[in-house]
């Protein structure tokens, strides 16, 4: 009934459009110079086109740091001074005192529109182990699409902003940071390995000390397997202690553990640490051939070595 109804008002109309011209109305010719815009309706007039769109940098102002229980509260206003609109991602990366990059976080999405300015929360979990080390922060913002990786600190969307953990300005003389590198197994050198164990609880606790022997930051975590014999596969394995080093410094870990199976202890004779970037995520192999000992907490030897 509607498409009907239609129909017999669009007759009409075209009827009384061929009696108009029938009684001499003239019909305009288009100009030839007018383009058709291929978006929109054509025009009479000459369209000098759309205005180009200006990019330019954004800018981070009132900047300010909270430190919570495990995270880091940033609140920030950019202002974006081109005409076309700023979308990303802000991203933060933690300095210490040589001006290394400890960690590269996320922050959150943001999107300003050409012209102005708008103001943003976001909360951030950051470990003591990286915080507690960190002196100073560098925020920037990256193209849609990116995700705050080393790469993105090339290209930043925005004028990198600095200022202490305190709150208070950074210098302005420092040097624009290196990005953080990926940590490898041979960047570590693991010493005094050995268990204890104690009691009936099962909860054991196993001590050592991991320097960084690189010529750049290196985190990573520990990872204790436990073997029946050598060169058979683990019977179990944990992860046990994180480390954050800058380069050359060390550190003695003591960390507490238990097996799945407690029973295993009876069928264990060897024990061997790893110090890598991931911990028991990385596979033991020629590039990460771990740390031996005895499970009489002796120290045995590393054929690797």
């Amino acid at each position: 009934m509607m498409r009907s109804d239609q129909r017999h008002v669009l007759g009409v109309a075209l009827l009384g459009l061929a009696v108009a011209w029938g009684a001499g109305c003239k019909k305009e010719e288009p100009a030839a110079s007018a383009p058709v815009d291929a978006g929109g309706v054509a025009v009479a007039a000459v369209d000098a086109g759309p205005v180009a769109k200006v990019v330019k940098r954004l800018r981070f102002s009132d900047v300010s740091l909270k430190r919570l229980e495990e995270s880091v509260n940033v609140t920030y206003t950019l202002t974006n001074p081109g005409t076309a609109q700023g979308r990303g991602a802000a991203c933060m990366m933690l300095l210490d005192e040589r001006n290394l990059a400890i960690t590269l976080v996320r922050l959150g999405g943001i999107a300003v529109k050409g012209g102005l300015a708008d103001t943003f929360e976001d909360q951030v979990k950051v470990a003591d182990l990286q915080w507690n080390q960190a002196r100073s922060v560098m925020l920037f913002t990256t193209a849609y699409g990116a995700y705050c990786t080393s790469r993105d600190l090339k290209e930043p969307t925005s004028e990198p902003f600095r200022l202490l953990t305190t709150g208070e300005p950074a210098s302005a003389a420092l040097p624009m940071p290196a990005p953080p590198q990926e940590s490898k197994p041979e960047d570590f050198a693991v010493s005094g390995v050995r268990v204890s164990r104690t009691g009936s609880s099962g909860r054991s606790s196993i001590f050592f000390t991991v320097k960084n022997v690189s010529d750049h930051r290196a985190s990573g975590a520990g990872c204790l397997r436990a073997y029946a014999k050598e060169g058979a596969r683990a019977l179990e394995e944990l992860d046990v202690g994180d480390f954050d080093l800058a380069p050359k410094a060390s550190t003695t870990l003591t960390e507490s553990f238990s097996f799945d199976d407690d029973t295993h202890w009876g069928e264990v004779t060897v024990l061997r640490f790893f110090a890598s970037g991931y911990g028991c995520a990385d596979t033991e192999g020629p590039n990460n051939p771990g740390q031996p000992f005895n499970t009489d907490g002796g120290e045995a030897q590393n054929d690797a070595q």
